[in-house]
């Protein structure tokens, strides 16, 4: 009866710790209100604008890293705000985002868009059609995109307490498709994702590793930490510590490799190494 009495207390202390700590994760993201961005760059189809904010909305909340404000709770407040035009100023953007409750605001313009021919399948196409091998022609189609696309934007991350702008970039993105919408959304995919690099360097992913098995690597971080499976991570060793005026500043790294992570749990992740010279203890990172 004891026994059961004290298992019981065991298994609610266990519950509430998980509970807490859970908790205690979600509180840690930093919470980012994603401004509508504008479209500058003169493309005719006024969509770009919308394409872009939805793959940076998709690609921050997928990052695992942040919480994102909901897109209706955002318009509801620019719409009581009455703010026009937001996206092309940041201190209204800045203050929207305070609004919603945001830590950070991004706000920004799409600068340039351009959707275009490959020429690498336009050249394919030119000469299966010269031979007349038009079963050639179709095949080739299966492999090279008929169309690429780039676009540019403008961006500034705003820190929504302080007016301070944390990041100001100018962020790209190349990509192509079977269609110009495939191309064009592809190209806005690859610009957030390019975004989200530029976002690791104020929120960055640091790991150890924590054991080496053969060709697998087990490191002390997961899906928590918005680490993803596909992602290839470059691994440093310290080295002696760089001391300025008496005090240790930083320790030296040298790198010497890089594992692509194949499975993520919630606090580890297992990963195949791509070097040789990876040792327990290493530093992890994004490259």
């Amino acid at each position: 009866m004891f026994g059961k009495f004290i298992g019981k207390i065991f298994f609610a202390t266990l519950a509430t710790v998980i509970f807490c700590s859970l908790n205690f994760c979600e509180a840690a993201k930093k919470t980012i209100a994603v401004m509508p961005l504008e479209n500058v760059s003169g493309y005719s189809d006024q969509r770009i604008a919308e394409i872009m904010t939805e793959q940076l909305l998709v690609a921050i909340h997928s990052s695992g890293n942040y919480t994102v404000v909901e897109r209706a709770q955002m318009g509801t407040v620019i719409k009581e705000q009455g703010f026009q035009n937001i996206a092309g100023d940041p201190n209204k953007s800045a203050e929207s985002g305070k609004l919603s409750g945001a830590e950070y605001t991004l706000v920004g313009k799409v600068t340039m868009t351009v959707v275009e021919q490959n020429t690498a399948a336009k050249a394919v196409s030119t000469i299966t059609r010269a031979l007349k091998l038009n079963n050639l022609e179709t095949a080739a189609g299966k492999f090279v995109n008929q169309f690429k696309s780039k676009v540019k934007l403008e961006i500034r991350f705003v820190d929504s307490k302080t007016g301070e702008v944390v990041i100001a970039k100018t962020i790209e993105g190349n990509k192509s498709g079977a269609t110009q919408a495939e191309a064009l959304n592809a190209a806005c995919k690859d610009a957030a994702e390019n975004f989200l690099r530029e976002l690791d360097t104020i929120n960055p992913f640091r790991a150890r590793i924590a054991e080496v098995s053969g060709e697998d690597v087990y490191i002390d971080r997961g899906s928590q930490d918005g680490l993803r499976k596909g992602e290839t991570l470059v691994v440093a060793r310290e080295g002696a510590p760089i001391v300025v005026n008496g005090k240790v500043v930083a320790v030296k790294q040298t790198v010497v490799g890089k594992i692509k992570v194949i499975e993520v749990n919630s606090d580890y992740a297992v990963c195949k190494k791509e070097s040789s010279e990876i040792h327990k203890g290493d530093v992890v990172k994004r490259g």
